[in-house]
């Protein structure tokens, strides 16, 4: 050995107490000192010996340590031994294990030294050859033999296994294991990693007959055998995954030791249950067993799973089993076979089985773990059988196993449905958030999964719900009912899209269904009521199609609107109903007002609920024609607005409670916004084709612009006076900029379609600080968008005024950093202003313009992303619009003129701050927006900026890069962008040469 290497210990018993000291409870300011202490010894030049020595104490930490600080040294130095050291560093590493093994050392050492011959293996310059097969021949040997006398051994290894001892054997399976998951996370990118693979084929040679003398053992120690030999088997396996499936013939020595793996299934006193094995391997690695291993497995568990399953699931519920488990993994494996051959063996071993999880007592979430994990296979199952049918052609026949899915697939939507019945409130009340929220989730995954089913089965499925509904109805099994309606709610969207579905609805549409459910004389659980509330919220074009259902649906919902439990689910459906059913329910307009206006004095009238009920009675009032026909339902609803305005401005006034002021006018804002969206129409109205509409825009235009028109809407702008108490509360800001944008998206006159000048005067209202300002810059912003539109009424005078405003947001700023939602809101109205409004930009002040433009600079340069994307939008438009042919942004010759001259004084100091960034200092999500300016910057001037890249590229604030970055890469870099001329491969150069100049690739 040479002693360069191991010199004579010196003070290995003063790092021992050390050790030891570290295992102690003390001071942790002690113990990390300690910890310094250690590492340090570990890196120091005479680490070797000290790991050498430590193997050698009698305590276990220690020892433990020792071979730890093998460990450190080889990553830390291994990679430097020279030939001859690293020869001794393996034969002590050997050394050890073999003595220590046969001393009986603990599992924990074991380990260590195992995971440290691997770190050898891999960070060794010199390649170790048949490593587990030098293991094998020095455990046979009774110590470390040198690597020329493993060359000469001529013995198999099948021969030599069979004479070592037990924990011989363990610590070879232990060791493989290791072996086999290290390298598996090692690329195979480089040939010194492609090489340790290829060593992996020939080492699978020695593996293979060790594992399975492992499977195969017998007599006292064959159960512990087997669990090793099968954890190591599988590592092999997730092994082999992803780096053989090319090589079939290696890859064969794993699969053949996969018989006597599977009979180990049938051991009962396996310490290892081989079921998880199993279960892993076929549900990650599925193409790793062939037909006859998946034949051997559907008989175990024909003969012996099954009925272990289907005892414990009489015995025990639907309780977690790993036998279930199988099942489930099993049948996801050989599906294709499920599906399409029903009388098929592994069919008619698995679904029975499956079957009887879900007919099994027990609530999921509590005592019923195996009917959630049943959904991963049903899932598969319907999604093999919808692929299948939706890939055929028309004309294609029918596949043989239609008619069996859909009689498995139906008896599915059935034990789902009881499934999900919620449990007796005695059973409710002993649950935790644990159980509570794992039923909820196994009632999410089944009716997403059921879906599913019904885009197979359709109106079928759709008839066996509606029946289970009417006869839980009839039987008064509320419990039922709930569930069957729920099923409906998930497959609401799907069968709204078929009108024909209508037939099936009818008859529990016309049942006595919400009459009973609005009958609060009858005790029936809160969750069902629930439920029915979210079914005419979730069918309201069913209720369009058939307004004989609205009366029981609309006097149900306003019954529950009453109870305290139903509020605001009633209010959101009550919401939804009158949207849908707008046209059907205008006869019934002065109801709901009375109605709403009863509710108003009651104890359920909350911010949320008022908020929900004024938008549908305003969904009505919306369908009203003509157009004077809206204003006396209109004013009775903002004389409600109204008046919680005046409450909350006299409450202050007088000194009262201020919070409630508070919330009393943020909710009469929300109330406002509710009304203006809910009057807005709607995108599905039908088309009268013999209606002119010019004539009826100009009537509209003319009411609205009437006296009485007018009228309305000073009454709505009124309501702005709020503000005057409320200027500093984000909410309130909020609320009123969604009162604004209400009418921005109305392409006909209407009550919330407000000049401009009202948006221009609130965003003068507000100053720097003002909460909530990036809403009311976004609400100014739309404005703009909507009036840049073709056909759009220009407003140059708003927006020259927006435009002044928003540049003393900036001017206040300073800096982007400063407010960074503030900064990329001011500058997405900057941006807004092409091409319709640049003349606002171009023709204010020279030093506003200046300030404008510095202010994105700025924001390109800072580390806030959103400013930073919104500025490089900014200067791309400008640049576009400045050049020649401008097609991507379209301004006038006068316009062209004046972006190009902004372009020419401002380009070198643009292209500086985008070299810098592309340069390095970006972050790599920000290289296509990046992209841009620099591709607009070729586009319009590209002699310009050639020289200013050229300039911006040698320039010394161009930021510090790797080595491998110089003045060629740099001119490759630029020759490209001059060669692409604003191209879209300049993505990808600028990508390239970024991570180039991050040294996150090894060469550009």
């Amino acid at each position: 050995m040479d002693t360069n290497v191991f010199p004579p210990p010196q003070s290995v018993d003063e790092v021992a107490q050390l050790v030891k000291r570290l295992y102690q409870p003390g001071n942790p300011q002690v113990i990390s000192s300690i910890q310094d202490q250690l590492q340090t010894l570990q890196r120091s030049s005479d680490g070797w010996q000290l790991a050498d020595a430590l193997l050698g104490y009698e305590d276990v930490n220690v020892r433990f340590f020792g071979a730890l600080t093998f460990t450190v040294k080889l990553n830390n130095d291994g990679a430097s031994l020279d030939e001859q050291n690293a020869q001794a560093v393996l034969q002590r590493l050997i050394h050890w294990l073999v003595r220590l093994v046969n001393q009986s050392e603990s599992p924990m050492v074991i380990r260590k030294l195992c995971s440290t011959l691997v770190t050898y293996f891999t960070r060794s310059p010199v390649r170790w050859q048949r490593p587990l097969f030098h293991l094998i021949c020095s455990f046979s040997h009774g110590d470390a033999l040198p690597a020329e006398a493993v060359e000469n051994v001529s013995l198999h290894s099948s021969e030599l296994i069979s004479t070592l001892s037990t924990a011989q054997l363990v610590s070879l399976y232990t060791f493989s294991g290791t072996f086999a998951d290290e390298i598996g996370k090692i690329e195979y990118s480089y040939p010194s990693q492609a090489g340790l693979h290829v060593q992996m084929e020939r080492e699978v040679l020695d593996v293979s007959p060790m594992l399975r003398f492992g499977l195969q053992s017998n007599g006292d120690n064959s159960t512990k055998l087997r669990g090793e030999a099968l954890r190591c088997f599988l590592t092999w396996a997730n092994y082999a995954q992803p780096i053989w499936p090319t090589k079939p013939d290696t890859l064969q020595y794993l699969q053949d030791l996969l018989e006597p793996a599977i009979q180990c299934l049938l051991l009962d006193d396996a310490d290892v249950d081989a079921l998880d094995v199993f279960i892993d391997l076929l549900e990650s690695y599925t193409s790793f067993f062939q037909r006859h291993h998946l034949d051997a497995i559907a008989s175990i568990i024909r003969t012996h799973f099954g009925p272990q399953l289907e005892e414990s699931l009489r015995d025990q519920g639907a309780m977690f089993n790993p036998a279930g488990q199988l099942v489930v993994s099993y049948a996801i494996a050989v599906i294709e076979d499920i599906v399409e051959k029903p009388d098929g063996q592994r069919a008619q071993v698995t679904l029975p089985l499956l079957a009887a999880i879900l007919k099994a007592p027990g609530y999921p979430g509590d005592d019923d773990e195996l009917s959630t994990i049943t959904i991963e296979f049903w899932n598969t199952y319907i999604e093999y059988v919808n692929d299948e049918l939706f890939s055929q052609d028309s004309h294609d026949d029918a596949p043989d196993w239609l008619g069996s899915a859909k009689s498995v697939t139906s008896e599915v939507t059935t034990l789902l449905w009881k499934k999900m019945w919620t449990p007796p409130g005695e059973v409710t009340k002993q649950w935790g958030d644990a159980e509570k929220d794992g039923f909820r989730s196994f009632r999410t995954d089944a009716t997403d999964l059921l879906v599913s089913v019904y885009l197979f089965l359709t109106g079928e499925m759709l008839q066996q719900l509606v029946q289970l509904a009417l006869g839980a109805l009839q039987e008064q099994q509320w419990r039922a009912l709930e569930a069957a309606m729920l099923c409906l709610n998930a497959v609401a969207d799907n069968v709204l899209e078929d009108q024909m579905s209508d037939n099936i609805l009818a008859p529990l549409f016309n049942s006595a269904l919400f009459r009973t459910m609005g009958d609060f004389t009858h005790t029936i659980p809160t969750q069902t009521r629930k439920t029915a509330i979210d079914m005419l919220g979730n069918y309201g074009q069913y209720i369009e199609r058939h307004p004989e259902a609205l009366p029981d649906a609309v006097r149900f919902l306003f019954a529950s609107l009453e109870t305290a439990a139903f509020a605001n689910i009633s209010a959101k459906s009550i919401a939804l109903l009158c949207s849908t059913c707008r046209h059907n329910l205008t006869g019934e307009l002065d109801g709901f007002l009375a109605q709403y206006q009863r509710f108003l004095g009651g104890p359920t009238s909350d911010p949320y609920t008022k908020e929900k009920v004024i938008g549908g009675v305003a969904a009505i009032i919306q369908a009203l024609t003509p157009e004077s026909a809206k204003v006396r339902p209109l004013m009775a609803l903002l004389e409600n607005i109204e008046r919680d305005v005046a409450f909350a401005k006299e409450t202050v006034a007088s000194g009262g409670d201020v919070e409630l002021a508070q919330l009393t006018g943020v909710t009469a804002l929300q109330c406002l916004a509710s009304v203006g969206k809910n009057l807005q129409v709607p995108d599905d109205v039908p088309i009268n084709l013999y209606d002119d509409d010019d004539i009826n825009n100009e009537k509209k235009a003319r009411f609205w612009s009437s006296e009485e028109g007018n009228a309305v809407q000073s009454r709505i702008t009124g309501c702005f006076s709020i503000l005057e108490i409320l200027g500093n509360d984000g909410e309130a800001i909020d609320a009123a900029c969604q009162v604004l944008k209400a009418g921005y998206t109305e392409t006909t006159p209407g009550p919330f379609v407000l000049p401009p000048s009202i948006t221009v005067n609130f965003l003068q209202q507000c100053s720097v600080t003002t909460p909530q300002l990036e809403s009311v810059l976004a609400t100014a912003c739309t404005l703009i968008h909507q009036h840049s539109q073709v056909g759009s009424v220009r407003i140059d005078a708003e927006v020259q005024a927006i435009y002044q405003q928003v540049a003393s947001f900036a001017q206040a700023l300073g800096q982007p950093r400063e407010d960074p939602g503030v900064s990329q809101t001011s500058i997405d109205v900057f941006s807004r202003l092409f091409p319709k409004y640049a003349a606002v930009l171009f023709d204010s002040t020279p030093d506003q313009i200046n300030l404008v433009l510095n202010f994105t600079l700025q924001a390109i340069e800072g580390s806030d992303q959103l400013p930073k994307r919104s500025s490089l939008d900014f200067w791309n438009r400008l640049l576009r619009a400045a050049g020649p042919t401008n097609t991507a942004v379209k301004v006038t010759p006068e316009i062209a003129a004046k972006a190009l001259e902004v372009a020419n004084a401002y380009g070198p100091s643009l292209t500086q701050t985008l070299i810098r960034q592309i340069g390095g200092l970006g972050q790599r999500s920000e290289l296509d927006y990046l992209s841009e300016p620099l591709r607009a910057l070729f586009t319009a001037l590209p002699a310009q900026a050639k020289g200013w890249v050229e300039a911006s590229l040698w320039s010394e604030h161009f930021p510090p890069v790797v080595p491998g970055v110089g003045d060629a890469e740099k001119r490759r870099f630029m020759s490209q962008c001059v060669v692409l001329r604003g191209g879209a491969k300049t993505k990808e150069i600028v990508k390239e040469f970024y991570v180039a100049c991050r040294g996150l690739v090894s060469s550009y």
